[in-house]
């Protein structure tokens, strides 16, 4: 099997994904492949940079649905699947190779994006173990659009196993902390916050949800 496939939905940012391609070349020391999940109506979808492997999505919106139509894939060919944004920028000489070492370990791993909150406490990007999308035939739960995969990311991990790197950087190049432009991604990613919140609630107290997806992780890793 290949190593590690990082998975990066995007959509108007060929910029970001010509930064992220550069950014890989320099750092990663594995055997690492990026593929960028795109919208068939993305108008910036011709302006893509060569390099990556590109999907092209017909009829999805949002990130989860970007990672599910592709991970369930590649998790039969690659060791380790991971999802990073666009927006996101590795610093870390070895990044992917650290982070596939911490996989040999636990289940799910994540590194420092130097976003404003207490170190490690949140994994809005997220390395696992292809098992685990094996095991639940998917990356992220199907109801949820956009917000709110990145908490049950984090209760999979304190369940079953995760290792924060504090020192590898994957910095976060968020609006938010005025790293980039507010653009019409980011504010279309917003109005997807309610009915996302009710599914993140659904999800934990369903007996469906959150304790048999981690039944099923346990039982891989």
């Amino acid at each position: 099997m290949r190593d590690l496939l990082v998975i990066v939905p995007s959509r108007g940012r060929p910029g970001n994904i010509a930064r992220l391609w550069e950014a890989m070349g320099q750092t990663c020391r594995g055997g690492t492949r990026l593929l960028v999940s795109l919208d068939a109506d993305d108008p910036a979808r011709d302006a893509y940079p060569p390099g990556p492997i590109y999907k092209t999505q017909d009829g999805i919106r949002g990130v989860v649905g970007h990672l599910n139509a592709v991970a369930v894939a590649a998790a039969g060919v690659y060791r380790f699947v991971a999802t990073i944004g666009d927006d996101n920028l590795p610093r870390t000489d070895g990044w992917d190779t650290a982070l596939m070492e911490a996989l040999g370990k636990t289940p799910f791993a994540f590194g420092n994006d130097l976003y404003p909150r207490e170190p490690g406490s949140l994994c809005c990007h997220i390395f696992m173990r292809s098992e685990v999308i094996k095991a639940l035939g998917y990356m992220g739960p199907p109801p949820l659009k956009h917000m709110f995969v990145d908490p049950i990311w984090m209760e999979w991990g304190k369940s079953c196993g995760i290792t924060y790197l504090h020192e590898v950087i994957l910095e976060h190049l968020h609006f938010t902390v005025r790293k980039s432009a507010e653009d019409e991604t980011y504010r279309s990613a917003y109005t997807s916050w309610p009915g996302d919140e009710a599914a993140y609630h659904a999800y934990l107290e369903s007996p469906r949800g959150l304790a048999a997806d981690v039944a099923r992780i346990r039982a891989v890793t």
